[in-house]
């Protein structure tokens, strides 16, 4: 083995041939090989390949098919293999040998593993220093290949975020470009529009004099033209003063989304067994989802039984322990030691009263001693012996006992309510939503969060979004003019292209107080939520419909009103051309002043002036004061 320091993770370099090129030259000269090599897997075309080997020219490379040679067996199987003689294996490929005058005597290939145990390529060792290399050799190789792991992925993803940068300020460029060109358009139309509405006026003006002139000269020649009487006398030309709900408002843009959603979570770690929905799909409340497998979690409750059984055990013997087997053994020794050591004792006082007499001799009473008091350390013993057995029952650890029974019995508790959780059910009507419409926390890297029978899943994992469609929500944006009249709780009426003839109807529900700017203009988010909808309702209405709302800032119920074209102004009165009454001896348009209230884009509401079921002219144009 060389006395070369290990090589240390190369995990700064940005550059993966850099990290590559350090790998080897390291790794050869730590494990004491002529050279080294490794291949990383192409998952798009199925290959290895690597742009740096000990040997290999700057600029070439090697690509191998997955499954083919010596290291495409190994990244296929995973396996390691050490081959002592390359060139009696039909798998080893002599050509590389062949071009550059190498002769491989030993070799070494084992896969590299990443943290999550994907294999990611392979490293192969050529021609060990000493012979094959050793089980010591195999296990720090193991330890280096971890390290070379990490490096790699991280270079990877170190070029990954390089990329993703340029892309980043290229597409940056390019918006910054389109929105500079935006704006400049944007000023051109505006110097055009101005422009526009400047020959517009002078047009109107001059068409305006030009009419007053033709109409000067007509009804000074004929007082009352024979046309306009005509039209006066038309009955269409007369509205009928009746009431009607008016209401104004502002309209606004934006797209249908549920009005809540609820992420559904795997219970416990497990296996899809059954999958009873799709995707996009409608879905009633109490409708069973999914069924998670409960092999695995089965084994862990019966485990988390036998703990529980275990535990009360322990618990009922230290509570009875005065009675358990353990204080009776301890309790009879006890006894034991007493009598032999009352036994000795009076044999003692006995030999010391015959030793007094000069009956025994001195020696055999100071046996009898030596024995009474081993006799009496024994008793003193026992008596330790018990007190420690009764000691053992202590107040601390019944106390334990009795928490290691609680948290045994919590935990089968939970082990039950995660079974009774694997039947996945529809908390309610619903949509389930796509899992790649909207950001899903916790979802699945591998799976995009689109899970099927078979697919594994982790606890507390997102199995599938439910979007409520009891009621629906739409999500809008309004400009800082629009926002002014907006308030919580207003009326919205909601309708759209997809649904024609369906109008829901909600109320105003969220108001965001921060602007976002969008092409340098502030714009707030406004959110609407409709009233429960009926079936009918719900199976017309889609998530992501485009929906055009109207909110109302004003509103007049049984309001009076007129057409906008029958009320003008004549010196600085609002008035309307008004009909005779039939008892009147006038016939000609009577000039009548009125009050107006709100308008919209057709109608005027008449606050006072005007009752239901008078007449006026439709259009004030149509007559002219004589």
């Amino acid at each position: 083995m060389s006395g070369t320091e290990p090589p240390s993770p190369v995990d700064r370099a940005p550059d993966l041939r850099a990290v590559l090129r350090t790998i080897t030259t390291r790794m050869s000269a730590f494990m004491g090989v002529e050279r080294s090599s490794i291949f990383l897997h192409d998952p798009e075309k199925n290959e290895l390949w690597t742009p740096v080997a000990q040997g290999l020219d700057d600029g070439e490379e090697i690509r191998i098919r997955v499954g083919q040679g010596i290291a495409g067996t190994v990244m296929q199987t995973g396996e390691t293999l050490r081959i002592d003689d390359p060139y009696q294996d039909p798998r080893f490929n002599p050509e590389f040998d062949r071009k550059s005058g190498f002769r491989t005597r030993n070799l070494f290939c084992r896969p590299i593993t990443s943290q999550s145990g994907r294999r990611i390529g392979v490293i192969q060792l050529l021609n060990k220093s000493g012979g094959p290399l050793s089980s010591r050799d195999e296990d720090l190789l193991e330890v280096l290949c971890a390290q070379a792991a990490i490096a790699i992925e991280n270079a990877q993803l170190s070029a990954t975020l390089q990329r993703t940068n340029s892309d980043l300020r290229i597409a940056l460029g390019e918006i910054e470009h389109a929105s500079m060109q935006r704006e400049l358009i944007d000023r051109r139309m505006k110097r055009l529009r101005l422009v526009a509405v400047a020959v517009g006026f002078a047009a109107f003006g001059i068409l305006g004099l030009l009419a007053w002139k033709t109409t000067s000269t007509s009804a000074h020649e004929t007082n009352a033209p024979a046309q306009i009487r005509r039209s006066v006398a038309d009955p269409t030309s007369w509205h009928t003063v009746a009431t009607r709900d008016l209401a104004t408002g502002i309209t606004l843009q934006g797209n249908i989304e549920p009005l809540e959603i609820v992420h559904l979570t795997s219970p416990f770690r497990g296996r899809i067994a059954e999958k009873h929905f799709s995707y996009g799909e409608l879905v009633t409340a109490g409708q069973p989802l999914a069924r998670i497998d409960t092999t695995d979690l089965e084994v862990e409750l019966r485990i988390a039984r036998t703990a529980l059984f275990r535990a009360r055990h322990e618990l009922d013997r230290l509570e009875n322990w005065n009675t358990s087997p353990e204080v009776a053994r301890a309790e009879r020794a006890l006894l034991k030691a007493r009598l032999a050591f009352e036994a000795n004792e009076r044999n003692l006082r006995e030999l010391e009263q015959l030793s007094a007499l000069g009956i025994i001799a001195a020696s055999t009473l100071e046996s009898a001693r030596q024995q009474f008091a081993t006799q009496e350390a024994d008793y003193r013993s026992a008596q330790e012996d018990l007190a420690n057995v009764r000691a053992s029952a202590s107040t601390e650890r019944v106390t334990i006992a009795r928490y290691e029974v609680e948290n045994a019995t919590l935990r089968v508790a939970e082990l039950e309510r995660k079974l009774g959780r694997a039947q996945l059910v529809a908390p309610f009507s619903g949509i389930v939503i796509l899992p790649n419409s909207r950001p899903i926390p916790n979802r699945n890297r591998d799976n995009n969060g689109f899970f099927e029978v078979g697919t594994t899943i982790a606890e507390g994992e997102v199995l599938l979004s439910l979007g409520n469609l009891q009621a629906v929500a739409v999500r809008t944006r309004a400009d800082e003019v629009d926002i002014a009249g907006i308030r919580h709780g207003q009326p919205v009426e909601i309708t759209g292209d997809a649904f024609p003839g369906l109008t829901l109807h909600g109320t105003v529900d969220y108001l965001s107080s921060q602007a976002i700017l969008t092409n340098n203009r502030p714009y707030f988010e406004v959110g609407v939520r409709t009233r429960d909808l009926a079936p009918a309702e719900q199976d017309t209405v889609r998530l992501g419909m485009s929906a055009r709302l109207r909110v109302l800032t004003q509103r007049a119920e049984a309001a009076v009103v007129v057409p906008i074209a029958a009320v003008f102004t004549d010196q600085g009165r609002t008035c309307v051309w008004k009909r005779p009454s039939e008892n009147s001896a006038e016939t000609s348009p009577v000039l009548h002043p009125v009050t107006c209230g709100m308008s919209t884009l057709e109608h005027v509401e008449i606050l006072d002036g005007l009752s239901p079921g008078d007449a006026v002219l439709r259009d004030a144009r149509l007559w002219r004061a004589p």
